[in-house]
């Protein structure tokens, strides 16, 4: 027997290669002995794309891979207006649409959501004749100027131009990689991330994945079968599927157990209970019995059945279920905000179901690369949108279960969900959808390019949203929007409890921004007297636009609730206090109170004091708030000029 150390250390460069490999796993390759191999060219795009490494080796290179990564970093030269009128329970929901293109929006949320989405889900387009790259089609004069930066001559600068809505295998990698490297970072140390595609891309994508989260993260790729065999084929080989390449964070586990929510009352003092759907998915005339109306014997308040999901207990069974304290009915409890009866299930049984079934007290969901038939195919996508609209506005959405399955098994109650190719709203119908059956919270963040819609080619589409919806413009958008609308009334008539609002933001451009942006030569005495007009006086108008964007500099989450302290001027939100306009120091320290009661009763402290310069110019004030934050024993770093 040998003595070993009592500490064991890891070899000195353990800690750096950890470092590399969760910063830069491109990076990192191993060779057929198992050593480790530093990839200089991908190290050196990564730190600074401007300077050529040149080293003979296996990677994956295409023409414009340097501007590809470049325009994925660069500050982002948009900002996010609220679109309050086009959403849903504007006030109560945690979820998102955001309307734009795609790269931009993930540009933004990089800013509040580093790091917090749990599972991304994408469906991008598969470059086949019937796609085309409609989110960047042309490059500006700003645009060409960064190639040349990037160390492009005058060439390669037209031909990473011309690549740009072409049908190339480098377009599109050049297309998909900045969008990519943005979701990477938006993923949680648990988070993964599934993408489909077909076999025209597949084989970069999977290449494309490796370099971005690590070839040791791929998880697995999925076969999903779209369609049964065709006759009329190419080659006489009907390809009747497509894949689901799926890539994880170091920390990722398929098949996680599913936490449930469980309360505890004086009337049942030794087991915690949760509520439970009281209805199940039959008809009236498939099962009479379940079709009464309920009666709350306490109250003697009427529930009439929905014909099209009836009572889970029948006129015979009800007095049983009710005697055992099965059944919850809305007023019971003044916590619960439900508005039909609801049925009850102890802790206990729970834990003796999942023993008889798994021998554990976790229920987990297996993940097998192996999809299940009720997962469905092209045909079932089209069922489930036009249940919704009586109507093909939209061409082969993915199936609702398919994504139901990726979710149940790939996350848990309150994770969020990412979808930036949202097409028809699949996802955010999947999330809710899921919620219901599961009594889980998940949120969705949905992005949405407005792609216009032909009028001749897709006509009765075009017509459905500027006739039917009244929009002036006929985009993909619009339709994305009404499908979670639709899907959410339908989940909501028969779980209430459910979220399924969502707020709306459009990625618009800043104009300020671009006001500041003139060449200097173009631009006269009256142009900066302008300027200075519209960045320092307050309007009342912009103040929403302002507060959201602000929300995003602090880093809180877009759906966070603004509370109104003094109008036009105070407001709280989340760990911060907002200041928009100079006001008095009595009134700023008593909205300091204000708000650090409301942070408190949220179950955070307040931090900070975010101040918009450019509306807020007055020196007196800032050496006040200054002050103010002294007094208090906090440092200048909680005192935050933005703007």
């Amino acid at each position: 027997m040998t003595n070993a150390p009592i500490f064991h250390t890891l070899p000195s460069n353990a800690d750096k290669l950890e470092l590399l490999r969760q910063h830069f796993p491109g990076a990192i390759d191993t060779d057929a002995h198992g050593r480790i191999r530093i990839n200089a060219n991908a190290l050196q795009l990564a730190i600074d794309p401007s300077v050529a490494a040149e080293e003979d080796g296996y990677e994956l290179r295409w023409v414009g891979k340097r501007e590809a990564y470049h325009s994925a970093f660069v500050p982002p030269q948009k900002i996010l207006q609220p679109l309050m009128a086009d959403s849903q329970d504007w006030d109560s929901t945690n979820n998102l649409l955001i309307k734009g293109d795609n790269l931009d929006a993930l540009r933004l949320l990089r800013q509040n959501y580093f790091g917090q989405v749990k599972l991304i889900y994408i469906d991008p387009p598969y470059n086949t004749q019937s796609d085309a790259f409609i989110y960047r089609d042309d490059f500006s004069a700003r645009q060409t100027e960064v190639l040349q930066q990037l160390g492009y001559n005058a060439d390669t600068v037209d031909y990473v131009k011309n690549i740009y809505g072409a049908r190339t295998h480098s377009g599109w990698l050049s297309f998909m990689y900045p969008r990519l490297l943005l979701a990477k970072d938006l993923l949680r140390e648990d988070g993964v991330i599934f993408i489909s595609i077909d076999d025209n891309e597949q084989a970069q994508l999977k290449l494309l994945c490796d370099e971005v989260f690590g070839e040791e993260n791929h998880v697995a790729t999925f076969p999903w079968k779209k369609r049964t065999a065709k006759s009329d084929v190419p080659f006489g080989v009907s390809q009747d599927f497509e894949w689901i390449v799926c890539y994880a964070k170091k920390d990722f586990f398929a098949g996680q157990s599913h936490e449930r929510k469980y309360y505890a009352t004086p009337d049942y003092p030794n087991d915690r209970w949760r509520l439970s759907d009281l209805t199940v998915a039959k008809t009236a005339e498939e099962r009479k019995n379940s079709a009464f109306t309920m009666v709350n014997p306490k109250n003697k308040q009427s529930f009439l059945f929905n014909p099209k999901r009836v009572w889970a207990v029948t006129t015979e069974t009800f007095e049983e279920y009710y005697n055992k304290g099965k059944i919850v009915f809305p007023g019971d409890y003044d916590f619960l905000k439900i508005k039909i009866p609801a049925y009850r299930v102890f802790e206990s049984e729970d834990k003796e179901k999942s023993l008889k079934k798994h021998g554990t007290e976790e229920t987990l969901i297996a993940l097998s690369t192996q999809l299940p038939k009720e997962v469905g195919m092209s045909e079932n996508g089209n069922k489930d949108f036009e249940n919704l609209f009586n109507s093909k506005y939209f061409s082969f959405p993915k199936p609702v279960q398919l994504l139901q399955h990726l979710l149940a098994a790939s996350s848990k109650e309150n994770d969020i969900v990412l979808d930036f190719f949202a097409g028809s709203g699949t996802t955010a119908q999947a999330v809710m959808q899921l919620n219901a059956e599961d009594g889980g919270q998940r949120r969705f963040i949905l992005v949405q390019i407005p792609q216009p819609i032909d009028a001749k080619k897709q006509k009765e589409a075009h017509s459905f949203v500027t006739e039917t919806l009244g929009k002036a413009d006929a985009t993909i958008f619009e339709i994305t929007a009404e499908r979670i609308r639709r899907a959410g009334a339908k989940i909501t008539s028969q779980h209430p409890q459910v979220d399924t609002g969502f707020r709306v933001f459009d990625v618009v451009d800043d104009p300020d921004h671009l006001i500041l942006h003139k060449p200097l030569h173009t631009a006269t005495q009256a142009d900066f007297a302008d300027l200075q007009q519209a960045i320092t006086t307050p309007q009342p108008a912009q103040i929403p636009r302002v507060l959201y964007n602000l929300l995003m500099a602090e880093g809180l989450p877009l759906t966070e609730k603004i509370r109104q302290i003094s109008p036009n001027a105070l407001y709280s939100a989340g760990n911060t206090l907002f200041v928009l306009q100079s006001v008095d120091v009595l009134e700023l320290r008593q909205a300091w109170e204000d708000a650090r009661e409301a942070a408190q009763a949220a179950g955070q402290p307040l931090a900070h004091i975010s101040i918009y310069a450019p509306w807020v110019q007055d020196d007196n004030f800032l050496l006040a708030a200054h002050s103010l934050l002294e007094s208090l024993g906090l440092g200048e770093d909680r005192l935050r000029l933005r703007g």
